[in-house]
């Protein structure tokens, strides 16, 4: 909970692909809080009764809505895959803005890893720019985990993704605060 909350505010790319990780944890312990406790929780090493409390229960509500889903064998939660498309929308925005020729130019320099990527994915086609590039980034991130052996291509390829990735996150963050001081504004009003 503290993690996810702290990576929401600053990067929405770490903040999915924890949240992808979680959802791992979750279907490796057999969506079994008291193995998440002993296995997970108490890595944290929080010792305050009211904080570990509220992180028990983050990890019981993503427990349930697992469950209710139907994510128990893959797939993700809504609220990540709302966040994604959210964030889909705001880069096909961003490639219509002649002010953003350096965010194009990163997503250009993206493009062939990630068209690359989408015909070797089962369901590949289905998946939207944003989708792809943090599965490639999470796949990535489990070849590294497992110690697998990963090419200089793949490597290079990610390097790009991730350049893309990065910029759209940075924009995405300040376009969620400008809107939210836009609001708050109106309402002083």
């Amino acid at each position: 909970m503290l993690i996810a909350q702290k990576r929401r505010k600053e990067n929405i790319v770490e903040y999915l692909l924890y949240m992808w990780q979680v959802e791992d944890l979750i279907r490796a312990n057999q969506f079994d809080i008291n193995l998440i406790e002993e296995r997970v929780i108490s890595q944290y090493g929080v010792t305050d009764p009211v904080i570990h409390g509220q992180i028990s229960e983050w990890w019981e509500n993503l427990i349930e809505m697992m469950h209710n889903e139907k994510k128990e064998n893959g797939g993700h939660i809504i609220i990540t895959q709302h966040l994604m498309n959210d964030m889909y929308n705001y880069h096909l925005y961003l490639l219509t803005l002649e002010s953003e020729i350096p965010y194009q130019n990163a997503f250009q320099n993206a493009w062939p890893d990630l068209e690359a990527l989408m015909a070797k994915i089962p369901n590949g086609d289905k998946m939207h720019h944003v989708e792809l590039a943090l599965t490639a980034i999470y796949d990535y991130f489990l070849l590294k985990l497992q110690k697998k052996t990963i090419l200089a291509d793949t490597t290079n390829a990610l390097m790009r993704i991730s350049h893309f990735m990065a910029i759209l996150s940075q924009k995405y963050l300040k376009a969620e605060v400008d809107l939210d001081d836009d609001l708050n504004n109106k309402h002083r009003l």
